[in-house]
């Protein structure tokens, strides 16, 4: 098989952006529905899809990065022969830490000052109380989250306002820490071993022994969803053209479609089982997406250009919604007219989310991204 170069795959900005808006759409429904105001929640008909909408969109990033990463790494392996674990970790610096840490900062420093000072703030109660409770601020919870561990400060209950939303960036550093690793010391053979086991492994933790302590650890670092991906990777890079001549099917792409709109619609089987078919799914829905001979995949440019965009998407949203949400809350209680609430809530918090998201990535992340390419390339 001949060396792959110049990689980038089309479709996987526009899956970003889907799972990017999915997280914000269930954030703004779930703090609706904790602050007793009408929601999505309070329906039966939308009860299941709007409370695993948000985790959803995560399982999607997770078997995005699987499947990127594990390829990317098999393609630098295969040109150099080895692979360079100190770029790899360089280049993944540069790309999550800035804007993480720039989180961390308005988090833990600028969401409590204005909490305080203006009494606007208090009107929001999920966000207030959790702004009040000292013990999210403790300096357990600080070096949880400096140190790339929020995925194990929110199971322990330290939760903190703008910047929870960050458990999954840190699964996914922990996921960028092993993984190089792996295809690094693994042929190909005891490397896909490797993945299958990380699957096996954590789905019978997670079905047989969920309240014990590796049950816990397990469920804080969800690897089979990066392992389903990593499959896919793994079996894409040994088989492009195989795998290209049957993803080009339109009645495939419609028929993977409808079957994400039931699973995250219908609970047809135990939850964790459902989510690992989930897994599956979008895995199908990525290796379809990247397909160009597949004229009937989502191609567009606004999309595109959201996913470009869809880390801090995902990392400015709960931020935007502490200051936004507060002017929407005195606007319902003067007016109480929910139709204008939810009108101005989906209008504004995705609107600035977009424009404060673009303004950081053009001029704060671009500039690290830019160091990352031209200093840290390897392929």
């Amino acid at each position: 098989m001949g060396i792959k170069k110049n990689i980038f795959f089309g479709g996987l900005n526009e899956l970003r952006a889907i799972a990017a808006l999915s997280v914000i759409l269930h954030h703004i429904e779930l703090f609706k529905h904790r602050d007793k105001i009408e929601s999505l929640f309070d329906s039966e008909y939308t009860l299941y899809w709007i409370e695993h909408l948000g985790k959803n969109g995560v399982y999607l990033f997770f078997v995005l990065s699987g499947f990127l990463i594990t390829y990317l790494l098999l393609s630098e392996k295969e040109k150099n022969s080895t692979i360079n674990l100190k770029k790899f970790y360089l280049r993944r610096i540069f790309r999550i830490w800035p804007l993480y840490y720039i989180i961390l900062f308005i988090s833990f420093i600028i969401v409590p000052l204005l909490t305080f000072i203006f009494p606007l703030f208090s009107i929001t109660p999920s966000y207030y109380h959790l702004i009040k409770d000292a013990s999210n601020y403790d300096l357990k919870s600080f070096l949880l989250y400096f140190t790339f561990l929020p995925n194990f400060a929110v199971k322990a209950g330290k939760i903190l306002a703008g910047a929870s939303q960050s458990w999954s960036v840190g699964v996914e550093e922990q996921f960028y820490i092993i993984w190089p690793v792996i295809i690094s010391f693994c042929n190909r053979k005891t490397m896909l071993l490797v993945f299958l086991s990380i699957l096996a492994v954590f789905a019978v933790i997670n079905l047989q022994f969920p309240n014990s302590l590796i049950g816990t650890i397990v469920t804080i670092i969800p690897f089979e969803f990066m392992a389903i991906g990593a499959l896919g990777g793994y079996f894409y890079y040994k088989n492009t053209e195989e795998i290209t001549q049957y993803t080009k099917s339109n009645i495939l792409y419609a028929g993977v479609l409808l079957l994400i709109a039931i699973l995250i619609s219908i609970p047809v089987f135990k939850l964790y089982i459902q989510n690992i078919i989930l897994g599956f799914v979008f895995l199908l829905l990525i290796i379809i997406s990247i397909n160009s001979s597949n004229k009937a995949v989502l191609r567009s440019r606004y999309f595109s250009f959201l996913g470009t965009i869809s880390y801090g998407i995902y990392m400015y949203h709960p931020l935007i919604m502490f200051l936004i949400f507060p002017v929407f809350y005195k606007l319902l209680i003067f007016y109480n007219n929910i139709f204008v609430f939810n009108i101005g809530v989906f209008m504004f918090i995705p609107g600035i989310t977009i424009l404060v998201s673009y303004g950081s990535y053009r001029y704060i992340e671009k500039k690290f991204i830019d160091i990352k390419d031209s200093k840290f390339k390897t392929l």
